[in-house]
């Protein structure tokens, strides 16, 4: 019977001992940290589980991924209900370029500079990461980009014997002489997003960029009511009348643009770049005759930056409990090969501009590779410094540019109007 009893306890010691070895935390995790990343499913698509377990092992934590909508006014409805209830979760999210600056300034989202060293940051395209950067801390960090590029038609160029245009002057004749010359009633010079909507007023800043401009001046002033937003405006309103741009661009979004751009009914087209892989599909007609460069610039301003970039970021909950661990996931998922494994995985456009010079990404992802020479002339919308007026300030530009665009007031008048509402809006 004592033999028995003793076998039965040696058993049941093994089972405890064998279930406390079953449940120990793994070499090199924290136990008990739990994070949760929200992001996409589709925004980050294949590429997310395959970070997301890499980045576990590698920082010590385990990941709950929140498959938050791919929408961004979705998302970020949800995002403000979770900050303004003060929740401890998600840990990290994927924020938009332009919600930086307004989160930052409602303390939604923890500054993450004293995990990053400058030389870390350094790494990432300069103009993106100023889309987080308010009052000299760092919000959050570049995860993929995209931006407006200018799209061409390769065979009509080299028929009428042209390089890609540099500037807008170029441009604008190259189009001319195109459109003359193929004498064809279908066929317009140039398509962009010029409905009323955010890209028209991306559509503005490149321009306006291009002709030497920046929103605010050394010293912090409002500096559209200028000689470049007066050039850049004009030039915009003189394509309309000249017959450079259709009428019908007023009311083109993205995809409206590349639509009659891939029917082969324009010369150039200035869109986001998602475009460039139905442009390039089997069945699109111009398949073989589509090429991509910067967006241009005004005779003189060749050192200006004028691809305005959208795309998304990861940024810590300022009430999360674990800040640190957070921030040191999203140097994990954010770091060289993790952005070399997107690509390769997804197709996403990396924020280090070392990694469209990777081997493996010009191999593999050459569509990727090429993005990278127009990204070292990247820049963000003014919304960090901006902050929560972004949105109407955005909505300003857009309802002002579209007047004068219709000729219900002259650029001058528009571009007064504008600084004088935005002034009022500012905080």
């Amino acid at each position: 019977m004592f033999v028995k009893r003793k076998t039965l306890f040696v058993f049941l010691l093994i089972t405890l001992l064998v279930g406390v070895t079953a449940i120990a935390p793994v070499a090199g995790q924290d136990e008990g940290v739990s994070l949760t990343l929200s992001i996409g499913p589709r925004g980050f698509g294949d590429a997310a589980p395959v970070l997301i377990e890499t980045c576990e092992q590698e920082v010590g934590v385990t990941i709950e991924w929140d498959r938050i909508s791919d929408v961004p006014n979705e998302s970020r409805s949800i995002y403000v209900t979770n900050f303004t209830a003060r929740n401890d979760k998600p840990d990290i999210v994927a924020v938009d370029v332009i919600w930086p600056g307004d989160f930052a300034a409602r303390g939604w989202i923890a500054p993450l500079e004293d995990y990053f060293t400058p030389d870390q940051l350094a790494e990432y395209v300069p103009g993106f990461l100023a889309a987080a950067q308010v009052d000299g801390h760092t919000y959050a960090i570049p995860l993929y980009i995209d931006g407006i590029h200018l799209f061409y038609r390769t065979d009509l160029l080299e028929k009428y014997g042209f390089e890609p245009p540099a500037t807008w002057e170029e441009l604008i004749s190259q189009a001319q002489t195109i459109v003359e010359g193929e004498g064809d009633p279908d066929l317009v010079g140039f398509v962009s997003m010029w409905a009323k909507i955010e890209g028209l007023f991306m559509n503005w800043l490149s321009f306006f960029q291009g002709a030497g401009g920046t929103f605010f001046d050394a010293d912090g002033n409002l500096a559209i009511n200028s000689e470049a937003g007066l050039q850049s405006l004009n030039t915009m309103v003189g394509m309309l009348e000249s017959g450079v741009a259709p009428e019908s661009v007023l009311t083109f979004r993205p995809d409206d643009a590349r639509i009659l751009f891939q029917q082969g009914r324009a010369v150039f087209l200035m869109v986001q770049d998602f475009v460039l892989p139905p442009l390039t599909a089997d069945d699109s007609p111009v398949k073989d005759s589509v090429a991509f460069t910067r967006v241009p610039y005004f005779e003189g301003h060749d050192d200006t930056n004028t691809t305005v970039i959208g795309g998304f970021l990861l940024a810590v909950n300022a009430n999360s409990a674990n800040v640190e661990k957070a921030a040191e996931f999203i140097k994990c998922f954010t770091s060289y090969e993790s952005q070399v494994q997107a690509s390769l995985i997804q197709g996403k456009v990396p924020t280090r501009p070392a990694v469209y010079e990777d081997e493996r990404v010009i191999s593999d992802a050459p569509e990727v590779a090429a993005l990278g020479a127009d990204f070292n002339f990247a820049f963000a919308r003014p919304s960090a410094q901006t902050g929560t007026a972004y949105p109407e300030i955005s909505e300003i530009m857009q309802t002002e540019v579209t007047a004068a665009l219709l000729g219900e007031k002259t650029p001058e008048q528009a571009l007064a109007d504008a600084e004088a509402q935005i002034l009022a809006v500012m905080p």
